[in-house]
């Protein structure tokens, strides 16, 4: 993000934090400046809601969507950052009020000039006409005034550039640490094991993706042509038909597509093999689900064994024919035992499901998990459609 749209999103976000019960600290200027970019669906409805219902965030509402929606950073690099901020903003501070201090002193001399100026009185001296009667110094010449006039100009100049180093070094420091936020963020919605999305930015991404407006249907392109020639070279005994509680949807189907899958038995390879082999297992289904994730599709770890995928502007026929790829995919996969010369099977069961208009999160999960368990129920190893 360039530092012209950094600025605007702050001018944008400084009003909405002025208006909440909330102090004005990071915690409360990183929610407000997702809630401005836009980038984050879900915390705009949390806030929104919020605000609907209560009128203004407090300290604890701020602190909770922070948690929930922003970042789960770890307590270490969010005092970090803190502490990081608060020294940036002191600097900032110290400088600003040294060179106020300068300019209050600058003016007063500046007065003076101009009373005397406004006398015509340039051979005299200046002093103040009101201390005329009090027992003061001798008025200064306008010469003396004038050299120290233009020392002092010399004295600001040195301090506004001073001040405009230290906001140029600061603006760089507020980069860095916004940049060590993102990489917490970035590790925060990331599975450790696979490297995957996990959860978080799964559930995320869901909610994106059923609030985004809809798309025109894009045509059937040469990726989908394609999978159905590996289909068709698949031997029929190792494809189990995708079946299903509901014929697919009217027309083409097209939507946003929800699969959900796990491993088969995976508790039996833990109990025969270890939690060890058993995560090598994970990690080798991960790396070969990715190979199979389309275009503009998210994969993530969403469980123990289990992993889902968001893939949108399919019709009927491709997201079947994705699944079923997944699934043989896997399925034709060895994965060698620890020890052993021999090779463990390992198979996956696949829910799928469509959104349907206006669906919220929940509902399209559970009908993608209904089908998964479906999927289960009647045999393991195969696709079963929700619809």
């Amino acid at each position: 993000m360039s530092i012209e749209r950094s600025t605007e999103l702050l001018r944008l976000a400084l009003p909405w934090m002025s208006r909440q019960r909330a102090g004005l600290h990071p915690v409360s200027y990183a929610v407000w400046f997702d809630y401005v970019a836009q980038t984050n669906p879900p915390l705009r409805a949390a806030i929104d809601e919020q605000l609907a219902r209560e009128g203004a965030l407090d300290e604890f509402a701020t602190q909770a969507l922070f948690t929930r929606h922003v970042a789960d950073v770890d307590p270490d690099t969010a005092q970090r950052v803190v502490d990081h901020m608060q020294r940036v903003l002191g600097g900032i501070g110290e400088s600003a009020g040294a060179t106020g201090a300068h300019a209050a002193r600058y003016a007063a001399t500046l007065a003076q000039l101009a009373a005397a100026l406004v006398r015509g009185d340039t051979a005299g001296g200046i002093q103040d006409p009101a201390g005329l009667a009090r027992n003061v110094p001798a008025p200064r010449q306008l010469a003396d005034v004038v050299a120290e006039v233009i020392a002092d100009t010399g004295t600001m100049r040195s301090q506004i550039g001073g001040l405009q180093q230290r906001l140029a070094d600061s603006r760089r420091e507020i980069e860095r640490l916004r940049d060590e936020v993102r990489r917490a963020r970035e590790d925060a919605l990331r599975d450790s094991l696979t490297g995957l999305s996990n959860r978080r930015a799964f559930d995320q991404a869901l909610a994106a993706l059923l609030t985004a407006p809809a798309s025109p249907s894009p045509a059937v392109g040469a990726r989908d042509a394609r999978a159905a020639i590996d289909a068709a070279k698949t031997p029929a005994a190792s494809r189990p038909p995708a079946v299903g509680p509901a014929p697919l949807p009217a027309g083409d189907g097209r939507g946003p597509w929800l699969l959900v899958t796990d491993i088969d038995r995976f508790g039996r390879v833990n109990e025969a093999h270890g939690r060890e082999f058993g995560d090598q297992v994970i990690k080798a289904v991960a790396e070969a689900l990715l190979t199979l994730v389309p275009a503009g599709a998210t994969l993530a770890r969403v469980d123990g064994e289990a992993f889902g995928l968001l893939a949108p502007g399919l019709d009927a026929a491709a997201a079947l024919l994705l699944a079923d790829r997944v699934r043989a995919h896997i399925g034709s996969a060895r994965i060698h035992r620890p020890g052993r010369e021999d090779t463990e099977r390992v198979t996956l069961s696949v829910g799928l499901a469509r959104a349907r208009d206006g669906e919220a999160p929940q509902g399209l999960l559970e009908r993608a998990g209904a089908a998964l368990r479906q999927a289960k129920a009647a045999g393991r190893d195969r696709v079963v459609s929700a619809g």
